[in-house]
């Protein structure tokens, strides 16, 4: 396992735990924007439209367009703008400022297009009463890219424009649905309300349930939070027997308490509760609960860590979701190997095990002695699973809290934001960078031929190959600024470097693995990454180091 970012002290830590392995293809970051075309007169959509166009030139969208450079047309990112085929609409991809970009989003300014996919009978007057009626105008990836939250502000301009017709939803949350709303506010001439699937007091006066069973099939139904969160809404909105008898149905679907997702289920009820004497009563006595037998569920509450200590795991906080930012693909990924690891891991409350112990004999007076030994050996065994957890990313910890001037980042960002002050490259990845300019220098001296024919080409020529094999051959699309600065380039050893590069990746076929693509698109997009590569390549001890290094490996191998 691999962690990954580190920002500087002060702000909001975003450090992710990835495996090695790619995450799978369909894993991502969406947003969501559904409709009752039929309901929307072309008057009204035109004019929300015309306010949408107003957010899009505030913010710097980007699209993929074209430009001509070096006598070819090259794909670029660039403003998103409107487009008046087929019909009047704008398109989006990311946006230039942090050079990120993930799926399309489109939007037209003719409603027509919106019924053409429409069911041709549809009365429905609330989208939420008929959603297999809606028609989906948006559902894209965004990744959790920064274009993310403003996307969401104009998915959520249209639902607040068209309460009952239009619905945002996907991979979002109430804070991240607040940071929109402020954007947005301030360039639109009438405020917008936040998404009524994040907003529960919006949802149940909109639909005036008639019971509490009711009410809380609402709240699950419709309510876009993490479970945690569904729980503080029904804890909040129900009254304490309804709420305890949700909670044992719950628990009854698992057969046995140390489940995964049953241990989160008793975390969340600490967390909210603070009793243990009644999630005993409710998980083991009473006769419509689950019926757990007192062993398992003393191996339970130890994995919800309630009787640790916090002090011996603070150092996970780092780990924890942050409300309101946009969730990443590796870090979605990350926690769901951190949850098998360390369900308790999201505890909040600490309950001593005396007291825990106690409280549990109320239940099994005949466990008093056992009950006791069998939680603090489990809780050391977490303890001793912690520490080495701990002490394997002490170091890591350490950078993340160390006064810097600068911020170190993952890979991914640290390769495209490097500027030598405030973000810098970690020792790791300046190394990386070090590996890099070897084997371009040692892929060009066992290719002569290569090298030869490179050397042969004015720089012209070579920057025509460049983004013929960029474009065409890596389906890599680079923002503007990018090529502009490629294009002003005159040192021949500068694009030598790039070009070697994408011969070396085509022909090991490194052009799929990840951790190159990023360091791919760092190098045409930052320029001061190829300049060092470029540095490292020309340095003799560099690449002498780096080459003792290779035959010290080969050695040890070998014996």
């Amino acid at each position: 396992m691999a962690i990954l970012k580190h920002r500087n002290k002060g702000e909001a830590s975003s450090l992710l735990i990835v495996t090695e392995k790619r995450v799978w293809f369909w894993v991502g970051t969406y947003v969501r924007l559904s409709i009752l075309p039929h309901q929307i007169s072309q008057q009204d959509w035109i004019s929300v439209y015309k306010e949408t166009v107003k957010l899009l030139q505030v913010y710097d969208f980007a699209e993929l367009g074209e430009k001509k450079l070096f006598d070819i047309q090259i794909p670029v990112y660039v403003k998103s703008e409107e487009h008046e085929e087929p019909s009047r609409y704008w398109r989006t991809c990311g946006n230039l400022g942090s050079k990120k970009f993930a799926e399309t989003f489109r939007l037209y300014s003719d409603i027509k297009m919106y019924r053409e996919a429409a069911p041709t009978s549809n009365n429905e007057t609330d989208i939420l009463k008929g959603y297999e009626s809606s028609v989906v105008v948006f559902n894209a990836k965004t990744q959790g890219y920064p274009y993310h939250l403003y996307i969401l502000a104009i998915a959520m301009l249209i639902e607040s424009r068209f309460p009952k017709f239009a619905s945002v939803s996907g991979d979002i949350d109430h804070l991240q649905c607040v940071k929109a709303k402020q954007w947005a506010d301030t360039h639109l001439s009438t405020p917008i309300k936040l998404p009524v699937r994040v907003d529960p007091r919006q949802l149940l006066n909109r639909f005036s349930p008639k019971n509490e069973s009711e009410k809380i099939e609402l709240v699950e139904k419709w309510t876009i939070a993490d479970q945690e969160k569904i729980m503080e809404i029904v804890y909040k909105n129900s009254d304490k027997e309804t709420f305890h008898n949700w909670i044992k149905e719950k628990l009854v679907k698992y057969s046995s308490p140390t489940q995964i997702g049953a241990v989160k289920l008793l975390v969340y009820y600490l967390n909210l509760v603070r009793d243990v004497n009644s999630l005993f009563s409710m998980a083991c006595k009473e006769e419509d609960g689950p019926k757990y037998i007192p062993e398992e569920m003393l191996r339970a509450i130890t994995l919800t860590w309630v009787s640790i200590p916090p002090q011996n795991y603070d150092f996970l906080k780092a780990f924890r979701k942050i409300e309101g930012h946009p969730t990443i693909v590796e870090r979605t990924f990350g926690m769901m190997v951190m949850d098998i690891k360390f369900p308790g891991r999201e505890i909040k409350t600490y309950i001593p095990l005396n007291e825990v112990v106690e409280n549990f004999t109320n239940c099994y007076p005949e466990w008093d002695n056992k009950a006791n030994l069998l939680l603090q050996q489990g809780n050391s065994r977490i303890e001793e699973e912690l520490q080495e957890f701990y002490r394997s990313i002490a170091p890591i910890l350490a950078l993340n809290n160390e006064e810097s001037e600068g911020s170190f980042l993952d890979n991914e960002d640290a390769f495209l934001y490097f500027n030598n002050h405030s973000v810098l490259l970690s020792e790791e990845q300046d190394f990386h960078l070090k590996t890099v300019a070897y084997s371009i220098e040692k892929f060009l001296t066992k290719n002569p031929e290569i090298k030869e024919r490179l050397y042969g080409c004015d720089i012209g020529s070579m920057k025509l190959i460049l983004g013929k094999m960029l474009t065409e051959k890596f389906r890599m699309f680079l923002t503007e600024d990018a090529w502009l600065w490629i294009k002003g380039i005159r040192e021949e050893e500068f694009i030598m470097t790039l070009l070697a590069k994408l011969i070396l990746d085509d022909s090991y076929n490194f052009k799929m693995k990840a951790n190159n693509y990023r360091l791919l698109r760092g190098m045409f997009e930052n320029k001061l990454i190829t300049e060092k590569i470029t540095e490292y390549r020309k340095d003799p001890k560099v690449i002498t180091h780096i080459q003792e290094m290779i035959d010290k490996e080969k050695n040890t191998n070998r014996d």
